[in-house]
């Protein structure tokens, strides 16, 4: 099992701050944020991008993705879509990642009735443009993972979006703990529907209101998601652990009064201790 965590956590930190955390707290890679004014942005120029690469490269760190905020099913003209796609590959394999997370972005409340028509077409429309970036991902040995996010929280819901994708195609799932169990989805279910299409997961913690939904963000073991079960399920499917990935989804960004990220890894830790020395957690 290989450990991450995503710049989210530390949204104000330099690059050399990055590496730094990685490096105390025994990281394997990380998940990079592309904002403007951050580590990584769509304006860096080449200079820039090549001193990112050889940085991480130096200090022997994965970059498991470019967080990009790119709505692949949000209405609106498929040619933007398809150019930010565009954009933002070619940034990642500037910069060294392995792929582009991008979001669902359909922009309708996930309660709804999600086999309407509406949004039938918002998925056709979300898969047709992956797959118009796909053949550069491909061509750059990169890949385009669609997050379990906003409109689209549950594994079942990706599944279909990605379902015109076969083994091989250069897209895939990235599975943030948080947004199934908040809709009510079995982790097991969660991984069964993204199948083949998983590709690593993001694990955060909380505790939820079950009256009004309203999420509380814990530390990593403190809260109500089932992580050691989850992270119990990953392990049946791939016993040796080679080449999973558990990646720290710390929202400080969005939460600046939770604690810092170095806390969080160190409950992350924890949390996978446990359930690595007891299988029956």
């Amino acid at each position: 099992m290989r450990i991450a965590f995503s710049t989210l956590g530390c949204p104000e930190a330099s690059l050399e701050q990055v590496i730094a955390l990685a490096s105390e707290h025994c990281i394997d890679g990380v998940e990079v944020r592309i904002h403007d004014g951050g580590i990584v942005s769509g304006t860096m120029d080449r200079s820039a991008r090549e001193q990112v690469r050889a940085a991480i490269s130096r200090a022997g760190l994965a970059v498991l993705s470019l967080g990009s905020y790119i709505k692949v099913c949000h209405p609106g003209p498929d040619e933007l879509v398809v150019r930010q796609l565009r954009s933002a590959l070619e940034l990642a394999a500037d910069v060294g990642a392995e792929a582009v997370r991008v979001f669902p972005g359909a922009g309708m409340d996930p309660t709804t009735d999600f086999y309407g028509e509406a949004v039938t077409e918002l998925e056709l429309r979300g898969a047709s443009r992956l797959a118009a970036a796909a053949p550069l991902a491909e061509q750059l040995g990169l890949k385009l993972l669609l997050e379990t996010h906003d409109s689209h929280p549950r594994g079942v819901d990706i599944a279909r979006i990605l379902s015109p994708f076969g083994a091989g195609a250069p897209t895939g799932a990235i599975w943030d703990v948080m947004h199934p169990w908040r809709f009510g989805e079995d982790p097991a279910d969660t991984l069964h529907s993204l199948g083949g299409q998983f590709e690593y997961v993001q694990f955060k913690d909380a505790t939820m209101d079950r009256q009004t939904g309203e999420l509380t963000m814990t530390l990593p073991g403190a809260g109500d998601i089932p992580l050691r079960r989850i992270l119990e399920l990953i392990i049946a499917q791939t016993p040796t652990g080679a080449g999973t990935w558990i990646s720290l989804e710390w929202e400080k960004a969005w939460h600046p009064e939770l604690p810092g990220l170095s806390e969080a890894l160190v409950a992350l830790r924890a949390v996978l201790g446990r359930s690595e020395s007891n299988p029956s957690l």
